[in-house]
């Protein structure tokens, strides 16, 4: 599979098993839907989600509680061989060294000084050859549910200038909030 054949992130399991990764990390796990697609294509994850509330996040009304959420999401982990690290992502940079993932996929807080360090730091524990990506690749400087503030596009496209890598935006019109991804050089 080409990155230009990648309909969806629901394509991205694939994608990265059949670019022959193994081992990757998923910053923001929320209930762990999509990190069991990733287990369920043979990777191994690390979860990365500290399951507290952060300032400019307000919690839906539906929403249930974190450490519900953890215990979920820590099973499913589990049972696929891989590991939840219940630490915010800069605190878990510690629990993986440089350059030993294939890929990140992040989508833990969307405001622009989480964004920005995430996709900064998170870039260093991935091998040369490797997939940086994420979700929600849009901006929204309010919204009523989720997420208060969504800065992902603006940093994701300053990294793409900055950086000089090629950016794909994946999703368009399949997925309700678009993902990009870049190959590390």
């Amino acid at each position: 599979m080409n990155i230009e054949d990648i309909k969806s992130r629901d394509d991205l399991p694939k994608f990265f098993t059949e670019m022959g990764y193994k081992v990757g990390a998923e910053i923001g796990v929320y209930k762990g839907e999509y990190t069991e697609k990733l287990c369920k294509a043979g990777l191994k994850i690390y979860g990365i989600d500290p399951y507290i509330v952060y300032e400019n996040y307000r919690k839906h009304p539906k929403e249930m509680d974190y450490e519900v959420m953890y215990e979920m999401s820590k099973k499913i982990l589990e049972s696929y061989g891989g590991k939840l690290i219940k630490k915010t992502s800069m605190d878990a940079l510690r629990d993986i060294s440089d350059g030993s993932l294939d890929f990140i996929y992040i989508d833990g807080n969307h405001s622009l000084p989480y964004i920005v360090s995430d996709i900064y730091e998170w870039n260093k524990k991935v091998k040369v050859g490797g997939c940086i990506s994420g979700h929600d690749y849009f901006l929204n400087n309010h919204n009523p549910y989720w997420i208060r503030i969504c800065h992902v596009k603006y940093a994701v496209d300053i990294f793409e200038k900055i950086f000089k890598v090629k950016k794909y935006v994946i999703g368009k019109g399949k997925d309700k909030y678009l993902s990009w991804l870049w190959i590390k050089k």
